[in-house]
């Protein structure tokens, strides 16, 4: 009986998982930029020091092992940091500010909050909206877009079968990144940033690990690199057909 409502739930755990939709990416639209409203809340939630991952089939006294194996590389990620990925506030506030934006840095989370859900009143169009609803954004804290930066996994990864690694550990950053227009609380900009690599050479050097140190700063600025892209204003390409004099002679047989 036990084992039968133990694949019951599980049945269902699948079927509702199944039925949750992903939000597909939404490229930042051009006319954002030329936009009378000009004030843009920047939200930043990751963690201040990066972590070890353990995927795979693990059980309890399988996660006990590997922890004790891998103190010692839990304790070196202690020692690094996000700082050059926070600083992504300094570079978006320099861009923004040169097509006359203003950023202004907010320190509330969304797991301090508690917002209503928003529902999208056309689920059948290509216009997408923010789940949770952030339009009360406005006038408390006087910004017109709100830009949230969400980190899912930052740090080390490592898969498992049992206690057994099945390969070497990777660097991984995984930001979620949205733009609100918080007037409608729809999805300007969305997207999944996710950069991951394996160290260069030999991973397991300890104490240090410069391996996988030098790998975990890259990665980072990688993913700060595509987030700075995806946000950069692009200029509109020239459609003016060529002149006479630009065109390219024609060659007599």
């Amino acid at each position: 009986m036990k084992s039968s409502l133990q694949v019951a739930f599980v049945s269902l755990l699948i079927l509702l998982t199944g039925c949750v939709s992903q939000q597909v990416p939404v490229p930042l639209e051009q006319s954002f930029y030329s936009s009378e409203k000009k004030a843009v809340g920047l939200v930043l939630e990751v963690p201040a020091v990066p972590s070890l991952s353990f995927e795979g089939n693990i059980g309890l006294l399988d996660y006990a092992i590997i922890s004790a194996a891998t103190a010692p590389i839990s304790k070196h990620l202690e020692t690094l940091d996000t700082k050059e990925f926070v600083a992504i506030s300094g570079d978006l506030s320099q861009s923004l500010a040169e097509e006359g934006f203003s950023l202004i840095q907010l320190d509330t989370l969304d797991k301090d909050l508690k917002l209503a859900k928003f529902k999208d009143p056309d689920t059948k169009d290509t216009v997408y909206f923010a789940r949770s609803d952030y339009r009360s954004f406005t006038e408390e804290h006087k910004v017109d877009y709100l830009l949230k930066l969400s980190a899912r996994r930052v740090g080390l990864a490592r898969p498992y079968y049992g206690f057994i690694p099945t390969d070497a550990p990777r660097v991984v950053f995984e930001i979620t990144g949205e733009m609100i227009d918080l007037s409608s609380n729809q999805l300007l900009w969305y997207s999944d940033v996710v950069q991951t690599a394996y160290a260069a050479g030999e991973w397991d050097e300890g104490p240090t690990y410069p391996g996988l140190t030098n790998t975990y700063y890259n990665v980072m600025n990688n993913a700060k690199q595509e987030i700075m892209t995806a946000l950069a204003k692009h200029e509109a390409e020239s459609n003016t057909p060529l002149s006479s004099e630009d065109t390219v002679p024609s060659v007599s047989e």
